[in-house]
């Protein structure tokens, strides 16, 4: 297995990525340029800098930003630890369940490039787990649900990831109820059923092709379509999500699952069935293959609903009331400078010269007209707002001077 090679590193070999654009432009929406052309910027100046100078000597140093691409593994990485690490403190403080909902790959070509079934599918799994709690007791319950649009081997595998709170609030709003056992059948059932019936109804124009499928499912598919239902989660919540949350922001595929590259072809591991195996394909039939999952800038595959949904918030807080205090699971804020320190047994902002701690002097950033722009820390307490690249990396001090919140600036 060699380390160096990923997905970034294919692109940017052989001129990849040039030839590939070129062969499907015609194919490639401006979003999926857009997304691979961060990314290959990714820890360059081009995304921006922040620049640190010695107090003591006078040596300066630039720090490149991230880019944040949805494609970059390393952007990727960290944006679900982070997600993960903030949703776990969401979570009730109550035992939830993580439930895999899944429909034919015989419907999977429907939703390729389909944002509206995309979300049509995640509002259908939401009917279906909150008619599963108001059937006999009338709660209403906290879930997450997470679309996951790909499998390990690249190939399109739309399916919703559950997390779903074993219990909810009474109707009365007087009691949380817990609930310990879930009827999976009806699960089944029932989540075959409206899918299939809201497809015909949203695909008139495809009866051609896809009803014979639907009456495929239906008469092979008695059992309805297949779900995962793992342990009730007892342990670590956060550890759970962050499982989940690779599907939120992570590439199709890991820098550690690339096997190989020669030029021409491209191999990697996938798991299927509790096993392992290796795939080859031709690097750019693989590009495709990675790309196609990219998701439309504005698509959240992400939703909350019930207890966890925004609208529900007074009705969380009864909830959270009436459940045990939480005791808070031991964590790691994100900070980018521990982080280099743990990797390389090196501070980046101790001067290389003098061994002085570096202050941080500038920030040059790109704007939304891709023109650089630099700030620098006697001008921040004048700013009326910070920009808008910046805008999640600064937080006011005490003194309403305007600072870099060192853990959004990373290598």
């Amino acid at each position: 297995m060699n380390s160096e090679i990923s997905f970034e590193s294919i692109l940017k070999r052989d001129n990849n990525w040039l030839i590939f654009k070129e062969l499907y432009k015609d194919e490639l929406s401006e979003n999926t340029v857009h997304e691979v052309e961060k990314m290959l910027k990714c820890c360059t100046r081009e995304c921006g800098f922040a620049t640190y100078v010695c107090p003591h000597c006078g040596a300066t140093k630039t720090i490149p930003f991230s880019c944040k691409s949805k494609l970059c593994s390393r952007c990727g990485k960290k944006y679900t630890d982070i997600w993960s690490q903030l949703l776990s403190e969401k979570l009730l403080n109550c035992d939830h369940r993580h439930i895999v909902l899944t429909i034919s790959n015989k419907l999977w070509p429907f939703f390729i490039n389909n944002p509206s079934l995309q979300i049509l599918l995640l509002n259908t799994a939401a009917k279906i787990i909150k008619r599963v709690f108001s059937q006999k007791q009338k709660l209403t319950v906290g879930f997450i649900l997470v679309l996951h649009t790909f499998g390990d081997d690249l190939k399109p595998n739309f399916h919703v990831h559950a997390i779903i709170s074993c219990g909810g609030l009474s109707e009365d709003s007087r009691q949380f109820l817990k609930v310990n056992y879930i009827d999976y059948t009806f699960i089944r059932k029932t989540w075959q059923y409206e899918i299939l019936t809201a497809l015909r109804k949203h695909l008139p124009q495809n009866k051609s092709s896809l009803n014979p499928i639907i009456d495929w499912c239906f008469k092979n598919r008695t059992n309805g379509f297949v779900i995962f239902a793992d342990r009730v989660i007892k342990d670590s919540k956060q550890r759970a999500l962050s499982y989940v949350a690779r599907y939120t922001r992570h590439p199709p595929i890991s820098k550690r699952r690339i096997l190989g590259y020669d030029g021409t072809r491209v191999s990697f591991s996938y798991e299927a069935y509790s096993k392992e195996f290796t795939k080859t394909m031709p690097k750019f039939e693989f590009i495709k293959a990675v790309l196609q999952h990219t998701t439309s800038k504005q698509f959240k595959t992400v939703r909350r609903f019930g207890l966890y949904s925004r609208r529900s918030l007074a009705k969380y807080e009864i909830a959270k009331s009436l459940l045990p205090s939480q005791t808070p699971e031991t964590t790691t804020q994100f900070n980018w400078r521990q982080n280099i320190t743990a990797l390389t047994n090196k501070d980046p902002l101790v001067c290389e010269s003098c061994g002085q701690e570096m202050i941080l002097f500038s920030i040059t950033y790109v704007d939304k007209f891709g023109s650089f722009k630099t700030i620098y820390k006697d001008d921040w307490f004048y700013e009326t707002s910070p920009p808008e690249s910046f805008e999640n990396s600064c937080q006011d001090e005490a003194q309403g001077r305007r600072q870099i919140c060192m853990s959004e600036v990373s290598y």
